[in-house]
Order: C-alpha cells, then structure tokens, then sequence
C-alpha cells in the first residue's frame, strides 16, 4: 500500500497523460519503471507536447529517476526476462514509492505487476480486482465484461509464470514461491530478490 502504482503513460499527449502525471505527483512517486520506450522516445514526446520542465513526469526524467525497458508487448523469451532484471535492478537502488507503466497500463504494466504482487503474496482476489479495474478504466467495461476478462487474462498469464494448467486454483498456491523463481530465471540472485522484496514494504516519507 502506498508503495506501487501503475498507471498509463503519464507524457506521452494523450488526454488520459494529464492525469496519470497529477496523481503520480500527488502521491509522491520517486522512481518510474516505463516499460514502453527509450530514452530518446521519451524526450521526443517533451518537444513534440511541448512538455515543460516543471511538468512532474519531466522533472522526474531530469533527476535520472525513469527507467526506459523498452519492451515488446507480450512477453517473449530470454531478452523480454533480461528486461525484467534490468527494471527490478533499478527499483533496487531508487527509492519508492513507484510508478509503473507502460502505453495504456494493462498488458505489458499488468503481468509486471502482477509478477511483484505475487511476490509480496498478495491474494488471488486482489489481483483479480487489480486487473478488472484497468478494463473498466481503459476500455469502458460494466464490471461483469471486466470480471470475466480479467480472470481469463490472469490464468494466461500466471500459466506464463508458474508453467501451471491456466485452470490451476490459484487460490491454493504459493505464487510467491513461482515470482521468485520467475525472477531467477529472469537473472536475479537471491539477494537482489530479497532487496527487492524490501523494497516493496518499507514506508517512505513523501518529499
């Protein structure tokens, strides 16, 4: 709690930018993880907006606290894993709270998240409303489409993760135990996972 958000892209022009860029400042966000561009990307859509330098998202960039994944989509194989590293590795040495995004903050943002909610246990349900509430932001959805979309997103995903059957009950197992070895694979040491995991439950005071 008041540690990890996600969001869509809080500068990239589009009406919903605005938005994620004021409640990152309002809750104090220090370390952005944007997993959708480069660095060059980034700084053309600053002169393409006209984005200025005390926009929230910028001064963000100018103090280095933006790491750029620049991943696919989907997950894909060895190099979409070395991205994962490479992210967690600069939550490890930034501070929280973070901010996690990507385009529109559903695909790519939620297996990421959903991959660190595994970690910090928490429960299936939680992850489950997580997700239906981006399909509810993004795409319009009554909740009944978002509920039924989720569950099904999910099982695709933590069949990823896990190697599970998608209709394993997730709520009988130990995702934190397949987050973990998903981060090993990924190229973690032990010590980089448990930092990680400290991360994600201290307290930081908002500056």
């Amino acid at each position: 709690r008041n540690i990890l958000y996600r969001s869509q892209h809080p500068a990239n022009g589009s009406y919903r930018s605005q938005f994620a860029n004021k409640l990152a400042k309002q809750k104090g966000i220090r370390t952005v993880i944007n997993l959708c561009d480069t660095k060059g990307a980034v700084e053309g859509y600053f002169r393409k907006y006209k984005i200025s330098p005390n926009y929230y998202y910028r001064t963000l960039y100018a103090k280095g606290r933006i790491h750029y994944a620049n991943m696919k989509e989907y997950h894909n194989g060895s190099a979409y894993r070395k991205k994962v590293a490479y992210a967690c590795r600069f939550m490890n040495v930034h501070q929280g709270p973070y901010l996690i995004h990507c385009k529109v903050g559903r695909d790519r943002t939620g297996f990421m998240i959903l991959l660190l909610e595994c970690l910090m246990d928490a429960p299936f349900s939680y992850m489950l409303r997580d997700y239906e509430q981006s399909l509810i932001n993004v795409n319009g959805y009554n909740w009944e489409k978002a509920h039924k979309t989720a569950r099904e997103k999910l099982r695709d995903e933590l069949h990823y993760m896990t190697g599970k059957s998608r209709y394993t009950n997730w709520n009988n197992i130990k995702l934190r135990t397949y987050a973990e070895k998903y981060l090993r694979k990924c190229g973690l040491s032990a010590r980089e996972i448990l930092r990680l995991k400290k991360n994600l439950s201290k307290s930081y005071t908002k500056k």
